[in-house]
């Protein structure tokens, strides 16, 4: 399904990897180990001077904007969206010692309305608005909920003091 401008949301989940990875931060440990976005609303954003400027350009909200405004630089703008991996060590790099990393069931998606953004397809014309190709982020949105459901998580690993 293309959405707006270059975007494609994945409808099919790639079975190589039906889990995903994500080094949870602070809030989302205390409220339990959940999937919490950084802000509420529509995933969508307006263009950013400096970061939106590819041809032909966009005016208004789109989903792409969004997706590049999320990990921009690394340390992005905050959106509804919640940054995850299918890959356990790159999820490693990104946690501090003692904290904690989630395992997601892709495959539980459908049932929670839980849409998905490969950061890598939906910005693949241009490379260089990657933040981190290797990571093979996939930003996850739900509409309307606060934090993710729980049932999302199908294993919690909390990480030794003494190694991230």
């Amino acid at each position: 399904m293309r959405i707006g401008l270059n975007i494609v949301r994945r409808t099919i989940i790639d079975m190589t990897h039906p889990f995903l990875y994500r080094a949870l931060r602070v809030a989302e440990i205390e409220a339990g180990y959940v999937l919490v976005p950084k802000a509420q609303g529509p995933f969508e954003a307006g263009p950013r001077l400096g970061i939106d400027t590819r041809l032909p350009f966009v005016l208004g909200q789109t989903e792409e904007h969004a997706v590049r405004q999320h990990q921009w630089k690394q340390n992005g703008f905050p959106t509804s969206g919640v940054s995850t991996t299918p890959h356990l060590e790159r999820a490693r790099f990104y946690a501090v010692p003692g904290g904690v990393i989630v395992e997601v069931d892709r495959r539980l998606f459908s049932m929670y309305e839980v849409r998905e953004y490969v950061v890598n397809s939906i910005l693949g014309e241009h490379p260089v608005d990657i933040a981190v190709p290797d990571d093979d982020e996939i930003i996850l949105v739900r509409d309307g909920a606060e934090p993710f459901p729980k049932q999302l998580i199908v294993r919690v690993m909390v990480l030794d003091r003494s190694v991230g």
